[in-house]
């Protein structure tokens, strides 16, 4: 086709017919024709923007208003603010100069973790404070594990400098399985995720990769400058808990009831009673939040929804669910009605100006609004279940292989398993929506849960090396009794995060925050009476069949 001409052609009207100069490979070749520069590039830009003649249709859409946006923010300020400053004052009071150390260390990977999102230009939604909340914990978590192995070295007698020492070497295997594990998940989710899932995965592996820098080169470099210098180094009082040894196992029938006894009460509610209530993530549909000043009756606004126009057509909207969040002058207002783009929201507007102006201004009255059709829910609800069920898989390879048994992988999915149960079955009891930020605790509450468990069982690997006059089942108590003080202090200061947040956070981040209480606490409780127990019961099966 050289020599011959072009047509350039856009929405049916023709803008150049330049001449071909070369052969056209790959979709490439030099043109000539056009008079000047200037119309060289305007050229250019009608070739780029390019047309097609399809119809576009929103099948998600989302606005935060300006102020409910900027309340979102003060309020997220102030909650991570009183959330560092209450971990830290604990954290000093409990491991005295250690905890100052370790605070700094927190600090630092707080910085790392927010200087990488910002260079990636994250955006910092639900699904991201879920992952940073988890990335607190498990750091915290690190230096805890650490202090506790300093203080059972100082026990047995040795100095304070061969006590660090020890206490890093034995910390190492738990701090990384714990950390490699979960590391794991936020990959998976990574790979196999949507947009928000996404968002948490990436958070929690760039603060995994934080922690662990900050626990095992920061905290040791500040360890080592202040005891090389012969200042010493306070870690608190040593004996704390270290003497109480509670037949845990001994209590595992008990255990096993209690959970079986929430497991059908959750399982009741879930078929019978409440239900499993799908929010507009995953269920579709349009939800409003809306402020009015001053405030109107529900039945007000349930009668200006009599007559709703939605795309040219009238509509009875006056059955939706409506009901006040938060504050009196808050109004949430959810319609399953499907229409396309933006149809319903519009049209609720436009009946509650027409009704109700005297309680509207018009800047910030829609503090929230979204549009969410049934085919984005069932991609999100299909990829959060397949990035679990492939973590779940590589969680059992790597626990086979770094305990050289599978039952140990077993045994940690188990309780992953009952843990998610669980707190789905309580908040089907609670009756609160599962909405993304409801699926970001429930993976949050995964990580945390793993992270615990296997802990307690790395203690039991190490137990079962080193100590040969315990049975296993002794050995097990054992191994969870000195974990006790790692357990108790880890869920106390994540437990102090999420309180803080729930109370300062506001009511769009209380069903997250509801959620991420109730698996810290079923999350804690698993890894002593339910993971170690299955292992109990897995190894004295494997001693039977050897038999």
């Amino acid at each position: 086709h050289i020599q011959d001409r072009l047509a350039i052609v856009l929405d049916g009207a023709v803008y150049s017919a330049p001449t071909i100069q070369t052969k056209i490979m790959d979709g490439r070749s030099i043109i000539t024709g056009s008079g000047t520069q200037d119309e060289a590039k305007d050229l250019a830009i009608v070739l780029r923007a390019g047309a097609l003649p399809a119809k576009v249709e929103i099948i998600e859409d989302r606005t935060v208003g300006p102020s409910l946006g900027h309340d979102s923010i003060e309020q997220s300020k102030v909650a991570a603010l009183i959330c560092l400053i209450a971990i830290a004052i604990f954290m000093v009071l409990y491991y005295r100069v250690a905890g100052i150390v370790a605070n700094i260390a927190l600090a630092m990977n707080m910085l790392f973790v927010l200087a990488i999102l910002a260079a990636f230009h994250a955006t910092l939604t639900l699904p991201g404070i879920a992952g940073i909340i988890l990335t607190i914990g498990m750091a915290v978590d690190a230096n805890v594990l650490i202090f506790e192995r300093v203080r059972e070295e100082l026990r047995t007698g040795k100095t304070m400098r061969a006590a660090i020492d020890s206490g890093y070497n034995h910390a190492l295997s738990a701090i990384v399985d714990a950390n490699i594990t979960t590391f794991i998940v936020g990959i998976v989710l990574y790979e196999f995720g949507t947009g928000p899932i996404r968002g948490f995965a990436l958070t929690l592996c760039v603060g995994i990769v934080s922690s662990l820098f900050t626990a095992f080169v920061v905290t040791r470099a500040i360890i080592n400058l202040l005891t090389s210098r012969g200042s010493g180094l306070s870690i608190g009082p040593v004996d704390v808990l270290s003497k109480i040894a509670i037949p845990f196992l001994g209590m595992r029938k008990i255990a096993m009831l209690c959970s079986g006894g929430v497991l059908l009460l959750g399982l009741v509610s879930v078929a019978a009673i409440n239900g499993i209530k799908p929010g507009i993530d995953f269920a579709g549909g349009t939800l409003l939040e809306l402020h009015f000043d001053p405030p109107v009756q529900l039945e007000q606004i349930r009668q200006q929804l009599r007559s709703v126009d939605v795309g040219g057509q009238t509509a009875d909207l006056s059955a939706s669910e409506i009901k006040q969040f938060g504050s009196d002058q808050e109004i949430l207002i959810r319609v399953t009605e499907d229409a396309s783009g933006t149809d319903v929201a519009d049209g609720i507007k436009a009946a509650l100006k027409a009704g109700l102006s005297g309680s509207i201004s018009e800047m910030d009255w829609v503090r929230r609004q979204e549009k969410v059709g049934p085919r984005i829910g069932e991609e999100l609800t299909g990829a959060a279940l397949r990035a679990v069920l492939v973590s779940l898989a590589l969680i059992l390879v790597y626990m086979a292989w770094r305990f050289k048994q599978f039952l140990y992988g077993i045994a940690a999915v188990v309780a992953l398993f009952h843990d998610v149960l669980i707190t789905i079955g309580i908040l089907s009891l609670l009756n609160v929506e599962i909405t993304l930020a409801v699926v970001a605790g429930l993976l949050a509450i995964v990580g945390y849960s793993l992270n615990d468990t296997i802990v307690v069982f790395d203690r039991i690997r190490e137990n079962l090396l080193s100590s040969r006059k315990y049975g296993f089942g002794e050995l097990l108590n054992v191994s969870i009794n000195e974990c006790l003080s790692r357990t108790v202090v880890t869920s106390l200061t994540t437990l102090l995060a999420v309180v803080v947040l729930m109370t300062w956070g506001g009511e769009v981040i209380r069903d997250f925050t509801i959620t991420l209480i109730i698996g810290i606490l079923v999350g804690t409780y698993s890894s002593i009476f339910i993971a170690s127990p299955t292992l109990y019961y897995g190894h004295l099966r494997a001693e039977a069949n050897e038999k």
